[in-house]
């Protein structure tokens, strides 16, 4: 009976590792729910969000990216499979081509500013510590929810919203609710499957741990651009 138990255990944890992502990403779940209940949320979605909050957050978002890249660089420098280090460089550069073009749709002179508000300057320091520092399998599942949340997030309010697409941000919503960006997610999570199969136990807790900051740093980023977070002193 004992080696059953013990069969049991070996098993369950081959199926915890072959979707890691998946089983991770239940224990994150109020997280997403907090970001699609979140006023930003809400008022893109009802077509209603004020024009300087999509402004700022579009600036911060822009600042965002420009480091962004340069993690998914890194991840992909130490990715142990050439397809798999040329997905993460595709993505740095789909970035470029992708949210440029978004940027200039909706990033007006007046909104642009060179300093990252401080939830920003904390999220990408945090993703840059890691990265640098921590294993390939870390570093990809700290990149991971600014790819599975934004589609998430698109594919709800594309569900979710007037069906008459008269909202002023259908454009920023489309691309993420897009099939092609669908693909890149798909790509994304499977790549973080695989290393979570060879992951050390240690490296198996810090995925999940870093997963999860990096799930709560898009909620306070969300956060912030509803506030239009500036610096205290």
């Amino acid at each position: 009976m004992l080696g059953y138990d013990n069969q049991n255990s070996i098993h369950y944890k081959e199926y915890i590792m072959q979707n890691w992502y998946e089983e991770t990403r239940k224990k994150t779940d109020h997280i997403f729910h907090a970001i699609i209940k979140h006023d930003f949320v809400v008022d893109m979605m009802q077509a209603t969000l004020d024009k300087d909050i999509f402004g700022f957050y579009v600036n911060q978002d822009s600042l965002y990216l420009s480091e962004y890249k340069k993690s998914l660089v890194t991840v992909g420098t130490k990715c142990h499979r050439p397809e798999e280090t040329q997905f993460f460089y595709e993505s740095a550069t789909g970035i470029i081509h992708v949210e440029d073009a978004l940027h200039k749709e909706f990033l007006e002179d007046k909104y642009r500013s060179s300093t990252p508000s401080p939830t920003c300057e904390l999220y990408n320091s945090y993703l840059a510590r890691i990265v640098n520092h921590a294993s390939v399998e870390v570093g990809i599942a700290a990149v991971l929810p600014c790819f599975t949340i934004y589609k998430e997030v698109g594919d709800y309010i594309l569900a979710n919203q007037k069906k008459d697409r008269s909202n002023p941000y259908q454009s920023w919503i489309d691309t993420y609710a897009s099939e092609e960006f669908a693909t890149a997610v798909e790509q994304v999570v499977t790549i973080a499957n695989r290393y979570a199969l060879t992951a050390s136990p240690e490296n198996l807790a810090k995925m999940e741990e870093v997963f999860i900051k990096t799930s709560q740093l898009e909620w306070m980023f969300w956060d912030s651009a509803y506030k239009q977070e500036a610096w205290k002193i």
